[in-house]
């Protein structure tokens, strides 16, 4: 994360309660950008940065390891930082926004103020403990109290324990690449020629036989 980044003020009007699991329609509606009062004042100036909604968003894969990891770290946030909106999309099902938020793997938390998008957490280690560290350093706040995780973060609401269904969007997305490469390497030239010495060399394995014979 860039050191220069400058903290977004995030509102205190609510405390928010648990992680939300969220589709692709209940997010668009949390990042829809909040009405309000420009951010520059009359003569052009930039002004005092005003307060708006803060909410962390975890991309995760039930079927990936690593976000199963960071799922009871993540549990635990909304007992840290009250007045931030904690909410958690499967990236697979949902991936309308991964291009869109440049979402390339998972887990990744992304800190939004008043619908736009702060920063990503950059780090490889995903513990309440870097996470609170990056929700911090791009905010007005500080942790509310200790930092722990209790035996019910492991449960939920983003569960913990990989699960083994089948991507099937993904299996179909594999074989229609893999299906395309074999297309192109029949259609080049290199393989015609590797084809002919296949070809020439196994007519002259038939010949010495036949004379042989």
């Amino acid at each position: 994360m860039s050191t220069n980044i400058t903290k977004v003020n995030c509102s205190l009007e609510k405390i928010y309660g648990p992680v939300e699991i969220v589709n692709a329609t209940r997010l668009m509606e949390l990042l829809i950008l909040e009405p309000g009062p420009s951010n520059r004042s009359r003569n052009g100036k930039e002004s005092k940065q005003l307060p708006g909604t803060c909410i962390l968003v975890l991309f995760y894969a039930r079927s990936c390891v690593f976000s199963s990891q960071a799922a009871p770290h993540f549990n635990a946030i909304p007992r840290s930082f009250l007045h931030i909106k904690a909410v958690a999309i499967d990236a697979i099902k949902h991936q309308s926004f991964n291009a869109q938020y440049g979402i390339v793997g998972v887990p990744t938390l992304m800190l939004v103020h008043n619908g736009k998008p702060v920063a990503k957490f950059n780090d490889t280690i995903y513990t309440l403990e870097s996470f609170a560290k990056f929700t911090s350093q791009l905010t007005n706040l500080q942790p509310n109290g200790s930092l722990y995780v209790t035996s019910a973060d492991f449960t939920g609401p983003v569960s913990s324990t990989p699960s083994n269904e089948t991507d099937y969007c993904l299996v179909l997305s594999w074989i229609f690449n893999i299906a395309c490469m074999l297309y192109f390497i029949s259609r080049s030239r290199w393989w015609q020629q590797f084809v002919e010495v296949i070809q020439n060399t196994w007519r002259e394995s038939n010949a010495q036989h036949e004379h042989v014979d």
